[in-house]
């Protein structure tokens, strides 16, 4: 079994474990980012990028691009419940509830007091490809889908992971002085005892 050194490991290549190696980049920290699918979600998930989380995209230069495609607040000022989104029945297109939201509309401008970064709406499904282009171009030899943890434990040293390339089935060990969990809580989250609370696979 090969065997690798970097000071740390990212398990996960979603949003979090994305943006996490592309702040390891700027700092000039050595990585390596393991992702169990080949390729980033295609399933519908978060949408809405709030202001910290587009100062955080600014300062390593994504928040433009994001920008230039997302929704601004100014669209998405107002959050309504409704008792369906059509149909012709009598109970059917009735508002229940509007309430201002996400910066827009009459918020906007206690918003902007807060930061000098507005939100902005752009689904996951789009945002982790451009995360992952923005990551292998700093990092292109650190980020590897298709790379399964397969178990780890952390000694006075860090951390030693098994991880399992999908493609080939064969196994590798990462030692790290740090491991970051950016699974969604899937993989490390249990192993370490930690739970997630409320429904999940909905």
């Amino acid at each position: 079994m090969s065997e690798i050194t970097v000071p740390v490991l990212v398990v996960g290549g979603g949003g979090c474990g994305l943006t996490t190696s592309i702040l390891l980049s700027e700092h000039g920290i050595d990585h390596h980012l393991v992702e169990r699918h080949t390729s980033t979600s295609h399933l519908p998930k978060a949408h809405y990028l709030n202001q910290r989380t587009m100062e955080v995209l600014r300062q390593v230069g994504i928040a433009d691009s994001i920008y230039e495609v997302g929704t601004p607040p100014k669209n998405m000022g107002k959050t309504r419940w409704v008792t369906s989104l059509g149909g012709d029945g009598e109970l059917d297109g009735r508002t229940l509830y509007t309430l201002e939201s996400f910066g827009g509309g009459r918020l906007e401008s206690e918003y902007a007091v807060d930061s000098p970064c507005p939100s902005s709406n752009y689904p996951q499904i789009r945002l982790e490809p451009l995360l992952r282009e923005h990551a292998e171009k700093r990092a292109p030899d650190s980020i590897h889908f298709g790379r399964e943890l397969v178990s780890f434990q952390q000694d006075g040293d860090g951390v030693q992971a098994v991880v399992l390339d999908r493609d080939t089935q064969e196994t590798y060990t990462v030692h790290a002085q740090y491991m970051v969990a950016a699974d969604g809580g899937k993989t490390v989250g249990p192993e370490l005892g930690v739970t997630m609370e409320g429904p999940t696979g909905i």
